[in-house]
Parts: structure tokens; sequence; C-alpha cells
């Protein structure tokens, strides 16, 4: 417990330096880019197009206003999938700069987290116009989207933490990384209702799904954006308990692999 305190007191200290490095990652990303930020908008918004063509117009798996339903499960996984994916290399990136400055390495995988929520952030913008323009407008229950954003910004950062420090030891994890995120993302529900895995007729497929840690989450954003009421209670507890697991669990092995890594570079 001890060392998880000052491991956090460490982080906190450093909080200036994780800010740079966000900004440098929103720089170096969309540098010489004539469109710049608006790719943030950008590529949810093409993702959107292609799925609505391909599963309400050809495949019509009947969901209303189905732009605002794929978004609202898109935009937290991409925030989840992209910020656990990008930050696997983060400390091979920047062992120069490990060798060299003595911060908590940490801080690394983290600001990717970071400016991957600064994504997030700025494609809420579209959603919500998208939403009021199909006839489901931000209300109240959007004020939920807080602690949602923060519980799938805590789960993103535990992945991050994990897979960045076992990618030092085992280079191929960069490329399972990959394979898992696309398995995961059919088998939550973000383009499809949750209600399609309860009708699954393998019992033994149900129980295994329901335990994905994502759908929790994935579920309360779908709740407060394109259903437009809070969380159920058992939903918002699963997904907080699902990120603070996730989180402590990569906090903890990333604390406790962090004096190694330096010798596997």
């Amino acid at each position: 417990m001890t060392a998880a305190v000052k491991g956090i007191a460490a982080l906190l200290r450093f909080r200036e330096l994780m800010f740079l490095l966000v900004a440098r990652d929103l720089k170096v990303r969309y540098k010489r880019s004539i469109l710049g930020m608006l790719w943030t908008l950008l590529n949810p918004l093409l993702q959107m197009l292609v799925y609505t063509l391909v599963f309400s117009r050809i495949m019509r798996i009947g969901v209303p206003q189905f732009p605002v339903f794929l978004l609202a499960g898109l935009l937290p996984w991409t925030l989840i999938s992209v910020s656990a994916t990008s930050s696997a290399l983060s400390l091979l990136n920047n062992q120069g700069l490990i060798r060299k400055i003595a911060v908590p390495q940490a801080v690394y995988p983290l600001s990717i987290v970071g400016s991957k929520l600064v994504d997030l952030a700025v494609s809420l913008v579209p959603l919500a116009v998208i939403a009021a323009a199909l006839g489901r407008p931000p209300g109240s229950a959007w004020l939920l989207l807080v602690p949602a954003v923060v519980v799938a910004t805590c789960f993103a950062a535990g992945l991050s933490l994990l897979f960045s420090s076992l990618t030092v030891f085992f280079r191929d994890v960069r490329h399972l990384i990959d394979i898992l995120f696309q398995i995961w993302f059919y088998v939550t529900p973000i383009i499809y209702p949750h209600e399609f895995l309860e009708k699954l007729g393998s019992p033994l497929l149900r129980s295994v799904l329901s335990l994905n840690p994502a759908t929790p989450i994935i579920r309360w954003f779908q709740m407060v954006v394109y259903e437009g009421r809070p969380p159920d209670l058992r939903t918002a507890a699963l997904a907080t308990i699902s990120a603070a697991a996730t989180l402590v669990l990569g906090f903890a092995v990333f604390q406790r692999l962090e004096d190694e890594h330096i010798h596997y570079f």
C-alpha cells in the first residue's frame, strides 16, 4: 500500500510533465495536417457512416436512430481501444528519455490516454448535434456523461499501463493487442443492442459474454446518450468496479515491473 501511495504521489508531482506530453502528442499527431483536429471528428463520423450503411440499411438490425446508438458506444470504445494500442509502445518509444530523466515511467502511457481523452471530449460535440438532429437531443441525463467518461478513462488507463509494461518484456504483445481488440469489439454491444446477447441460444456463450468488462461501460454511455436516462444502479456499479479493478491491476503490475523495464530496452 505504501509503495502504491508513493507511486501516485510521484505521478501527481509530475502532472505538469504529463500535460506537456499530452500537448506534444496532439501537436505531433496533427503536424502538417491541413484539417488538424478535424480528423478527430471525421474518424468516428466516417466509421458511423459505414456501420450505418451496413447494419442499418443492408443487414437491417432494426435500431431506430442508429447513428446515435452507434456513436454512443463507439466513442468510449475508441478511447479505450486506441489508448491501449497506442500506449503499448510508449515506453519503448521513449526509452531515450527514460534512460536520461528520472521521472515515473507511467507518465508516458498515461499521457497518451490523456490525449485520447481530449479526442473524446471534442467528439462529444458532433454527437450532441447528430443526436439533436435525429430527435434525441441532449437532456439532463447527459450530465452523467462526466462520471461515465471518468470510468472509461480509468479503464483505459489500467489497460494502457498493463500493456505498455508487458510489451517491454514481450514484443509480441503489441500484435496480440490488435487481435484482442478486433475480437473484443464484436463481442461488445456497440454495433448491435445489448438485448441481442441475451437471446443467444447457447447458455455457456451468454455466460462468457456477460463477463465482458467493457460492456457495462459502453452501456452507461448508451443509456445516457441514446436512451436519454441515467444508468441503472447495476450497470453503474459494474462499470465502476470493472474500471477500478482494471486500473488497480494495471498500476500494480506496472509499478512492480517498472525498475526492470530499462534492462529490456
